[in-house]
């Protein structure tokens, strides 16, 4: 009888308490183990801060998935040098813990959860010394991202990683069909195994649905996404109906807040919109729960087109109504007025029409939404693509 496969995630150092990415290791995890294969996520050093996550432990579980921290601290380090150290001394413990687990024959897999096109090189040595297979978890066009542009260290690395990462690895899971496709034209014969955005439908057990409360839109970001916050901010002041409030969950810098704020006090219908952050997961989920729409608007860019946003499955679990636009995944899964509201083109005036709809039309509106959480069961639950991913790593 074929022995349970041990499968480990390398790169990543937030752990449990990220954001969208942790959240897919997460998810990908519990996918895994339902068919009975073992997964530790390993991290080379800690970044939390001690005051927000005092419970924290260097070697723990989190909803039944294995966790360590190869350094020996989860927690940032003030001080530069001593930060410098636990670096170091993360990569080399974590090579000793690959290097034990190899030879208990613990160690099959490797999914890497990192950006860093260094790191990937790295892994790929240690995969060959140590006979493990590594897959690579392909969630963004990182060269497409404007941010990473201004230093000349991100965009090199960057370029490498969208062009060359696929090369070092034995097979990757691609969140998008254009990432896929970009990965084919690099190396045709790959292995691939198409892993779209994971939602736990769970999540949403205990939360209640409040009568008698405001109704409102909801979007949920980083702060970082300035251009498309304030493009919904536009998109509000055009449906010229106060009955509704805007609701904006923004975690993310001070300065980017500030600049928000001032944005939305600069507007006329500034007493309608509402900003939260910080949040515990039972108060987000309860603020989807209870929202009329939930909006995400995607922009007609390359950054846009590849990646595919967490939250839309986040969203869609709650079963209510997602207005976005129609670019990238959202063609390949989604049709307009059927299982989401959708504007043809990133325009203020049509992303407002959909926001209309949803306060002139609430009943269909609710029918929409229950047709996205549909597709959430079928496409997007984590348990639907436990069997077909456990039958590709046993073909890889």
């Amino acid at each position: 009888m074929k022995r349970d496969k041990s499968v480990i995630f390398l790169g990543f150092s937030d752990f449990p308490y990220g954001l969208a990415e942790a959240q897919k290791i997460i998810l990908i995890s519990k996918s895994l183990q339902l068919m009975n294969n073992n997964v530790t996520v390993i991290c080379r050093n800690g970044n939390y801060n001690k005051s927000e996550k005092p419970l924290l432990k260097v070697d723990g579980f989190h909803e039944k998935i294995h966790y360590l921290y190869a350094s020996g601290g989860c927690f940032r380090n003030n001080n530069f040098f001593k930060r410098r150290f636990f670096e170091i001394k993360g990569k080399f413990k974590e090579f000793l813990i690959l290097k034990k687990m190899a030879k208990e024959k613990k160690l099959d897999f490797a999914i890497l959860s990192t950006k860093s096109f260094f790191s990937i090189i790295l892994y790929n040595i240690y995969s060959k010394i140590l006979n493990f297979k590594i897959i690579l978890n392909y969630v963004e066009y990182y060269s497409s991202i404007n941010n990473n542009k201004l230093n000349i260290f991100n965009r090199v690395n960057d370029l490498l990683f969208d062009n060359c990462s696929s090369l070092l690895t034995n097979a990757v899971f691609p969140i998008s069909a254009f990432l896929e496709e970009h990965v084919r034209k690099i190396s045709p014969k790959k292995q691939i195994f198409k892993i779209p955005i994971l939602t736990d439908l769970d999540k949403y057990q205990t939360v209640k649905r409040i009568e008698e409360q405001k109704n409102y839109f909801l979007f949920c970001g980083h702060a970082s996404y300035k251009e498309v916050i304030k493009f919904i901010i536009d998109s509000y002041e055009l449906i010229g109906d106060t009955s509704y409030f805007l609701y904006l969950i923004v975690n993310g810098y001070d300065n980017d807040k500030k600049e928000l704020i001032e944005y939305i006090e600069s507007k006329s219908i500034s007493k309608k919109i509402s900003i939260f952050s910080n949040l515990s997961e039972n108060q987000l989920y309860s603020f989807y729960k209870n929202a009329d729409a939930l909006l995400i608007p995607l922009r007609p860019t390359l950054q846009d087109t590849a990646r595919f946003p967490h939250k839309i499955g986040e969203y869609l679990a709650s079963g209510n109504p997602i207005i976005s636009t129609a670019y990238g995944e959202i063609n390949y899964y989604f049709s307009d007025m059927k299982n989401m509201l959708i504007a043809k083109s990133y325009n203020p005036n049509l992303f407002a029409e959909k926001m209309k709809f949803i306060i002139d039309f609430p009943v269909e509106s609710k029918i929409i939404g229950e047709q996205g959480k549909k597709i959430a069961v079928e496409k997007f639950e984590y348990r639907a693509i436990a069997e077909p991913l456990n039958k590709f790593l046993n073909k890889l």
